[in-house]
């Protein structure tokens, strides 16, 4: 079908040639039987050996003495093992954590029931697991931000998001704040608003840090993900905060983030979750699930073990939006930040953004 120019820009980041005709037709990520039982068990495990204990050099016994015992399969516990040391292999916090702790001062974050967030917010975020802020972002900064993401979209072409993950048919960028299309400031809204780290202070407390930054774009007729949470396993307490800023109005039609309230309180994942014995489709809607609808402009904020994905985008057009990833200051961020880290980026980031980026100066 034809496409506008935007879209066609994005053909290549998407790994497309061209747009279904029906936008509506589904586009499933389907997985093997026999792979989903064994990614079940894995997680399954890895959630039974990180709740088993408080901290993490309890869970790293807890670790080892599975893996002593061979209890399961080979590949079921070269998969739990896996999974679990990228966390339990040491902090991997740059900068002394005297200087995220100044931030939290500079910020006014030190007092739990701060101004910054109304109880309300605060009551959302701890029952419903996010929190949707409202419009952050002025008309005219937006409309610059989309200029500056197209512009990377096309430039990067099939590389585009390489660095964390591609996926068919969505656009992606990663890293975007610390690379050098972030040299005059123009994207630091993304991970410096006060009250995005508002909320991030509630869920993680005062020793947090940034992960990563992703742009995330379904083309028309793309979009559906499988149900996941940005975790991999079950946890009793928050390890990530995720917020996606609304670059494009959110609709019903043009593939919406699709939550289910509470979910972030089952200490359970989707990929570990059964229904009646068996695997659960992750392909399928979850009971009381719903839309995150919202004008451009607009930040949603969640505790990123909340059952969550993207849906189909049914639309003729973009659906753009940047995801801000948050960790605890000692573990490992999503990305490599140090080597995706653009000089002269990183030479006008002040002491307070270092801080969140846990950078040190250059």
């Amino acid at each position: 079908m034809a496409v506008e120019a935007a879209v066609s820009r994005y053909l290549a980041a998407g790994h497309i040639d061209e747009v279904p005709d029906d936008l509506a037709e589904p586009h499933l990520n389907v997985i093997a039987p026999e792979v989903r039982e064994t990614r079940c068990r894995v997680v399954e495990t890895a959630t039974r050996l990180w709740r088993s204990a408080g901290d993490d050099p309890a869970r790293l016994a807890a670790l080892r003495g599975f893996v002593e015992a061979g209890e399961g399969p080979p590949d079921v516990i070269e998969g739990v093992e896996t999974l679990l040391m990228r966390l339990l292999a040491g902090s991997r916090q740059r900068l002394a954590p005297t200087e995220i702790d100044w931030a939290i001062d500079e910020l006014g974050l030190r007092d739990p029931q701060n101004p910054i967030l109304t109880a309300d917010e605060r009551r959302q975020i701890d029952e419903r697991g996010y929190v949707n802020l409202g419009p952050l972002i002025e008309a005219d900064h937006l409309e610059a931000i989309r200029h500056r993401m197209d512009d990377a979209i096309a430039a990067e072409g099939d590389q585009s998001g390489r660095e964390v993950s591609q996926m068919h048919g969505i656009g992606r960028l990663s890293g975007t704040v610390i690379k050098s299309m972030n040299r005059d400031g123009l994207l630091d809204v993304f991970f410096s608003h006060p009250r995005l780290l508002a909320v991030v202070r509630h869920i993680l407390g005062t020793s947090f840090k940034y992960s990563s930054t992703n742009y995330h774009c379904p083309l028309p007729g793309y979009g559906h993900q499988n149900v996941h949470a940005d975790f991999g396993w079950g946890a009793d307490t928050p390890e990530n905060v995720n917020a996606i800023w609304l670059i494009d109005d959110f609709t019903e039609d043009n593939g919406p983030t699709r939550v289910v309230p509470g979910s972030h309180r089952w200490a359970e994942h989707p990929s570990g979750s059964r229904v009646d014995g068996a695997p659960r489709d992750l392909n399928a809607s979850v009971p009381g699930e719903q839309r995150v609808l919202g004008k451009a402009g607009s930040c949603f904020v969640y505790n990123a073990h909340l059952w969550h994905s993207g849906t189909q985008n049914r639309s003729s057009k973009l659906r753009r939006a940047q995801h801000a990833f948050f960790t605890r200051a000692h573990r490992p961020t999503q990305m490599d930040v140090l080597a995706a880290l653009d000089p002269v980026t990183h030479a006008r980031f002040d002491r307070l953004q270092r801080a969140i980026l846990d950078l040190p100066a250059p």
